[in-house]
């Protein structure tokens, strides 16, 4: 089967969760099917990052035997024809589906949302308060959920979202895919359990409100517990607020290439998020290094873990200190945490578990019927195409 990727950019799967999910899922779907990568916005990444170190991720896409397509998307719909055309996330959908509509009849068009960003924005309104956060939220609701309702089949990262949608926008055919996690191998952690880490790229505002959030009222009352503990921020681009937190207790690395070591040096993970959406990589990548987590109500949903057996949620900065005071001291609970995290997200969100969830996802989405392109539309964009075709060109030319 040939598979169409549509997105801003290429992955970067060691900057975010959602960037590790990203080459993942490529990567398995590559195992089985012909998968062409169209970044339209590469030269803009190129600019931002480097060619040098966009070359490397290239090469990393070019091993998994992910072809890259043309940046100009409408070259690519134009010279092949896909079975299924992916768009990863709503806003990358606007600008072309019309244009697959016309080129690709026959494909089948799904959105991979990624996170529900309305429901992000709305959990971020209930935090502040602000009219101006709640009207932005209902704007990009409606924004979003007119753009699912374009495509043939939508893909939601935990069943929350999955049911969020159904409610908000019926009539959608949803199907899950969630967050992807290499599986090391286990190694058990010995007391005393004093290093906090906190890994989030601080690109994405949720990371730099929590560790804010965490520095200045929650980690005092933790000293005040135990005066031995240590905090490690990992994540790329943190702001000025955040570097100002450099202290002889936390400190702030920034952008590291490789994660295994500093997982491994940790004892405790903490994720204390205040608002968000979707499933948190930080909270699954920490379990699967047998990483106890604790966390908030958001941090922890969308995995379906349970307190008390693979993880700790707190919701007040005094429950948070306190829940990794006992995390620190319960020898037995922190064994507990480490093994059943470890495993639970080895059984449910491996590579292994995730092939099969894929492979039944693709099935479900050839089966649908792909939406026809209203006539009107149509006569438009071939219009536009004889014009791009015979005429515009001289233009660009001279």
């Amino acid at each position: 089967m040939k598979v169409l990727i549509i997105s801003s950019h290429i992955p970067m799967p060691d900057r975010a969760s959602g960037e590790l999910r990203f080459y993942t899922l490529l990567k398995l779907m590559a195992e089985t099917h012909q998968v062409t990568l169209c970044p339209f916005n590469l030269e803009r990444q190129n600019k931002e990052m480097g060619v040098t170190t966009i070359n490397s991720y290239l090469e990393q896409l070019k091993a998994i035997n992910v072809h890259l397509g043309m940046t100009d998307v409408l070259t690519t719909l134009g010279n092949e024809q896909f079975d299924l055309i992916i768009f990863e996330f709503y806003h990358t959908v606007r600008r072309y589906i019309d244009f697959v509509r016309y080129y690709q009849p026959k494909a089948r068009i799904l959105i991979d949302s990624v996170d529900i960003h309305y429901n992000r924005l709305l959990s971020k309104a209930v935090l502040t308060g602000k009219p101006s956060d709640f009207e932005y939220a209902e704007t990009v609701k409606q924004l979003e959920l007119s753009t699912y309702r374009q495509a043939d089949f939508i893909i939601a990262v935990t069943e929350d979202d999955g049911l969020l949608l159904k409610k908000d926008a019926t009539n959608i055919k949803i199907g899950l895919l969630p967050n992807i996690h290499h599986i090391p191998e286990f190694i058990p952690v010995p007391p005393p359990y004093t290093k906090l880490l906190f890994v989030g790229s601080f690109k994405h505002e949720p990371n730099v409100d929590a560790i804010l959030y965490f520095c200045n009222e929650i980690f005092p009352l933790l000293l005040e517990m135990n005066s031995n503990f240590t905090l490690e921020v990992i994540g790329p681009n943190p702001p000025e607020s955040v570097q100002a937190l450099q202290s002889d207790k936390i400190f702030i690395r920034g952008f590291i290439e490789n994660l295994d070591e500093c997982y491994r040096k940790a004892h405790i993970s903490i994720a204390p998020l205040r608002f968000g959406a979707g499933m948190k990589g930080k909270i699954g990548e920490a379990l699967s290094f047998g990483l106890p987590v604790v966390t908030t109500r958001i941090g922890a949903e969308g995995f379906g873990l349970s307190v008390g057996v693979n993880i700790l949620i707190a919701e007040t900065s005094l429950d948070f200190a306190e829940s990794i005071l006992r995390l620190s001291q319960d020898n037995q609970l922190y064994k507990k945490l480490s093994t059943n995290g470890y495993h639970f997200i080895k059984d449910n969100y491996s590579e292994e578990a995730t092939r099969t969830k894929l492979t039944e996802l693709f099935n479900r989405a050839l089966v649908i019927s792909p939406k026809k392109l209203v006539t009107l539309i149509k006569i438009k964009l071939w219009l536009q195409v004889i014009y791009n075709r015979y005429i515009g060109w001289r233009f660009k030319h001279v």
